[in-house]
Parts: structure tokens; C-alpha cells; sequence
């Protein structure tokens, strides 16, 4: 489904630039009755980070992981948490839903401190496709890939529904 990227060939100028946009696409939705982006940052860290998925393979070609992580000592016991990860980088646009996270910014090392905590992680290679959704987000896809493509980045639709 994906090319393979090397370790390290990475561009992380226009990594950050495609990250940052689909962090400010999806902010626009964060009022919107009846988006799943309504609570924007809150609650909306798996479709987030499908969609930045999704959108790094569009614009630039990066293959990643998708990762689901559970048991923080500093969220509640139930709580789960999801990111995106590529090159063996660490893609959160939503981590500022926590509090005490001390992370600055949407790209991380995994050593970062707060991403060490986690007891469990599930992980999955690359992103949902939309036609693996019942009712795929459309609207936080349409408004992110706005932004990518303001930014001067061609975003190529490759998935096929």
C-alpha cells in the first residue's frame, strides 16, 4: 500500500509544516455541532492521528505506525491515548488535551518523557483507510489537507474507497 521511506530521509522542515497544518485544519472544527471534532483537542486523539496518517503518506510519501497507548500514571485508569509515529518519530497534535504533558510543539522524540510512561502500546502500521470506517471523517480530512495544500504542499488523494 505505501513506499517504504529510509530511516532519516525524512524532511522535517516540511514534516513540521504538514504536522502544524493539520493541527490548525482541525482546531477550525473544534465548535462545529456534529463533527467528532467538536472538542478539539479533547477526546479526538485516534481519528487526529489516522488523519495525520494519512495526510503524510498524500503529501509526502512518509509510511508511519499508529500507536494507542494505555496505563499513564498521569491520566485516569481507563484513560487511552493515540499518536502517530514516523521514522521513528513521535506525531501527537492532540497531547495538549492532558495536562502536566510539559511538551511543547507536535513532533517528539520517543524518549520524550511523558510517551515513556505508558505501560502498554498498540500498534498498527500506518493509518485506517477510509474505506475500513463506518462513517469516515471527512470534514477534519477536508479541513487538514486545506491547510497542507495553503502551505504549498500538493496533497495526491492516492486511497482508493
Amino acid at each position: 500500500k505505501c513506499m517504504s521511506t529510509e530511516m532519516g530521509s525524512i524532511d522535517r522542515v516540511k514534516l513540521d509544516v504538514v504536522v502544524k497544518a493539520c493541527r490548525r485544519g482541525l482546531e477550525t472544527l473544534s465548535d462545529t455541532a456534529g463533527s467528532a471534532f467538536k472538542q478539539f483537542p479533547t477526546g479526538a486523539c485516534g481519528i487526529a492521528s489516522d488523519i495525520v496518517g494519512r495526510i503524510l503518506w498524500e503529501a509526502l510519501g512518509y509510511e508511519g505506525v499508529y500507536v494507542c497507548a494505555t496505563g499513564h500514571p498521569l491520566l485516569s485508569q481507563n484513560a487511552s491515548h493515540a499518536w502517530f509515529e514516523v521514522d521513528g518519530l513521535i506525531i501527537d497534535i492532540t497531547h495538549d488535551q492532558f495536562h502536566g504533558t510539559e511538551l511543547n510543539g507536535w513532533v517528539f522524540a520517543p524518549e520524550d518523557g511523558w510517551y515513556t510512561l505508558f505501560e502498554e502500546q498498540e500498534r498498527r502500521d500506518g493509518y485506517s483507510p477510509p474505506c475500513e470506517w463506518l462513517i469516515y471523517p471527512s470534514d477534519g480530512y477536508d479541513v487538514a489537507c486545506n491547510e497542507v495544500v495553503a502551505q504549498g504542499i500538493t496533497v495526491a488523494d492516492l486511497q482508493s474507497y
